[in-house]
């Protein structure tokens, strides 16, 4: 499968949200094997695609989706689109969500229409982990599914979208349930990020309840990996797929593994919060685990960053802070 990626080579690829933490690195790959890309972004994180700047085959455009008239123009003679703009973070979309519905729900019609209007070959669709909420056994992309968070709902109205548009318009699509993405350039509102940035502090790390609550966490390269075979395959026409490791880690043993790659076991402190001080749990997904079957037996992929490892290069990143 790997000899598929030379597909994008003067492949003309719109990203939207390509200046996040994803994005960004997607962006970055998809330059290296050769394609026209385009990026469409608010910015309102901030600009990870900076050190971008320059290469002839990116243009950049600092515009909201959910603008039609300022967007529409982006998309003519493009090939693929990958929809990655979103609001970031469950808890963020609980504070405002018309927001949420803005940028989710009119944002991605908008976005799916203007690629069904211009021919677009593929359309792939950012989804999340989130739509299934709590299951203590591996997460199976045919469900079931649990919204616990409002989040969780607009993302699957997404994938609906999808659905509906390859039915009406026969445009392709790909859905990508991303699950807990981590690596250089994610910002601290994130566990790993949250929890080395105060340990290189010397500040306590927190964790919410009693830090059993588990999480598949998959290293930032391999999500891109997995998303470009994918969206490129035949395999991944009209599917759903979970991108993640097949691999559970509980909050507990992430601290202690980061704390031991820091050399900081024992001089920083483990703090554990009562959950009704610091954040609802009718949104808290306590158990997270891809299944990864499907995509295994599909487009052959394999994860090949094993944790430590990943929390290694995220820790060199973080101390010199270098995009």
């Amino acid at each position: 499968m790997e000899e598929i990626l030379k597909k994008y080579n003067k492949c003309n690829v719109l990203v939207t949200g390509g200046a996040g933490f994803i994005g960004s690195h997607l962006v970055e790959k998809l330059l290296t094997l050769g394609a026209r890309v385009s990026v469409i972004d608010t910015m309102l994180c901030g600009n990870k695609i900076k050190h971008l700047g320059g290469n002839k085959n990116l243009s950049v455009y600092e515009i909201d989706v959910t603008n039609s008239r300022a967007i529409s123009p982006v998309f003519k003679g493009v090939d693929m689109v990958f929809h990655l703009a979103a609001v970031v973070g469950v808890e963020e979309t609980q504070i405002d969500p018309i927001n949420l519905l803005n940028v989710e729900v009119i944002g991605t019609s908008k976005v799916i229409a203007l690629a069904a209007k211009h021919k677009v070959k593929r359309f792939i669709f950012a989804s999340s982990s989130e739509v299934y909420g709590d299951s203590l056994e591996p997460m199976v992309e045919e469900g079931p599914f649990n919204h616990k968070s409002t989040y969780s709902l607009t993302k699957m109205i997404g994938e609906h979208y999808c659905r509906a548009y390859y039915q009406k318009f026969d445009l392709e699509y790909t859905i990508l349930r991303y699950f807990n993405t981590y690596g250089p350039r994610q910002d601290q509102r994130f566990v790993i990020s949250r929890f080395v940035e105060r340990a290189l502090n010397q500040e306590d790390i927190f964790i919410y309840g009693d830090g059993n609550q588990t999480r598949d966490f998959t290293y930032v390269n391999d999500s891109v990996h997995l998303s470009l075979l994918a969206a490129i395959s035949q395999e991944g026409v009209c599917q759903a797929f979970n991108v993640g490791t097949g691999k559970a880690v509980s909050i507990n043993t992430l601290a202690n593994i980061l704390l031991k790659a820091l050399d900081l076991k024992g001089q920083v402190n483990v703090s554990y919060v009562n959950y009704d001080n610091i954040r609802s749990r009718e949104i808290e997904i306590f158990n997270r685990l891809a299944d990864m079957r499907k995509v295994m037996k599909l487009i052959q992929y394999r994860p090949e960053t094993a944790l430590g490892d990943g929390l290694k290069e995220y820790i060199e990143w973080h101390r010199n802070q270098n995009y």
